[in-house]
């Protein structure tokens, strides 16, 4: 599912937001964000499209249970999306490889 559009999803077969959808919740969307963000950072697969489609639907779930009053089934859903949210590559962060890169050079010129 590639297109010129900016928020098309570059994986094969992700659907950020369902034919029968109106509209994105903000969970859904900030969903949308990371995984967006991942990509971008080139830190996504093929092999991942499965989960980054489960977040989108546990995303939808915590937002169903929210608009419910259900805080249990919201609660529920939310920890399954943390879970599959943190399943996914994570970017080493930006000040760690810095602060990596520094020492090296400082080892260097010690020699």
């Amino acid at each position: 599912m590639t297109n010129d559009d900016e928020t098309a999803p570059t994986l094969p077969g992700l659907e950020y937001v369902p034919e029968n959808q109106a509209g994105v919740s903000p969970m859904r969307a900030a969903v949308i964000a990371t995984i967006q963000a991942l990509e971008a950072d080139a830190l996504l697969e093929p092999r991942h499209v499965a989960m980054c489609q489960l977040a989108l639907e546990l995303a939808d779930a915590v937002t169903a249970g929210r608009r419910s009053g259900r805080a249990s089934a919201a609660a529920m859903a939310a920890g399954q999306l943390r879970d599959t949210l943190l399943a996914l590559p994570a970017p080493i962060a930006g000040d760690i490889a810095q602060r990596f890169a520094d020492f090296v050079d400082t080892l260097r010129d010690d020699e």
